[in-house]
Formats: structure tokens, sequence, C-alpha cells
């Protein structure tokens, strides 16, 4: 990232905002390019990042939809991060504190799974990232509570939207 953008914010997408981008702003309506223009912008600033955990669940989603693995695979060069050790190292404390919390998928943790939860938090907090999910954020065994005990801001694609002020306009 060069010193222009050293004040700009570093946003971090799980899954479950990226499936919700992609399901309510479909990329080839013309009133949602704007969003999608915006988010490319940012990851090719090193702004707008995924981890590696993410890729795999996109990449495993087993949705009708291919359009969000075909976009992660295009931009994954600047998208998608590999978690790093202190990441890793840092996920630990949540992966123990949240254990038997109901944050963990059953089905996931019985297949033997990896979930990319506590990396994302870990990933936001050492690297000093904003989290968007679309999670509940009243309930406290997700993503939006368990990165508030964390340290970690976490937002909405709502509030991302907002944030970036991207608006639609009608015509005149």
């Amino acid at each position: 990232m060069d010193l222009f953008n050293s004040d700009q914010n570093v946003y971090v997408i799980d899954t479950s905002a990226l499936i919700r981008l992609d399901i309510t702003f479909k990329r080839e309506i013309p009133a949602f390019t704007a969003i999608w223009e915006e988010i490319e912008d940012l990851i090719v600033q090193g702004c707008f990042k995924t981890i590696d955990f993410v890729e795999q669940e996109i990449n495993n989603y087993e949705g009708k939809e291919e359009f969000l693995k075909k976009w992660v695979k295009k931009w994954k060069k600047h998208l998608v991060v590999s978690t790093d050790a202190k990441s890793i190292n840092a996920a630990i404390p949540i992966i123990n504190d949240e254990f038997n919390t109901g944050f963990f998928n059953a089905r996931k943790q019985a297949e033997g799974k990896e979930e990319a939860d506590p990396y994302l938090i870990g990933y936001c907090k050492v690297h000093n990232c904003v989290l968007i999910t679309d999670e509940s954020k009243a309930k406290p065994n997700k993503i939006p509570a368990v990165s508030f005990n964390n340290g970690v801001r976490c937002i909405n694609l709502n509030d991302f939207l907002i944030e970036r002020e991207l608006k639609m306009e009608r015509k005149k």
C-alpha cells in the first residue's frame, strides 16, 4: 500500500458477506456496477481482501451460483491473502473461548473442516483491518459479537456502502 492511502481502512470480507453481495447486488445489473467497481478499485489498492480460508469456503460453496467462484479466482492475486502465523496465533484464543458457544458450525466440525471465522477475526486483529460480515449483530456467538470481544471493528455490507459513500441516484 502506498503512503497516499495509508489512512484508508483495509476491509476484510467474510464468506457470508461475499454471498450476500452476489445475491443482493448482482454484478451484471447496471444499477450495481458502481459497487463492484468500488470494491475492485479497493482490491487493486490493497484495501479490500479476504483470507485463504474464505476462498476455500467459496470454492466449496454448493449453491448453484458460479459467479463468486469465478470472481474470487479472477481477483485472487490481490484479493486473497494467506493466513499468516500471527493471525493463526491470534485465532487460537478465539477458538478456545468460542469452542462450545455455537460459534462454530457443528456440521463442519463433525467433518473436520476448518472454519474461516476465527482466522478472519485473528487476521483483522493483528493487521488492524475492518471485518465485513453479513452475520447477525444480535447473537453473542456470531462474528460481530466475537469481533467486538476481541477488539476488531466489524461492519455489515450496508455499513460498508455508507462508509464508502456509495449511493444510487435517480435519473432526472
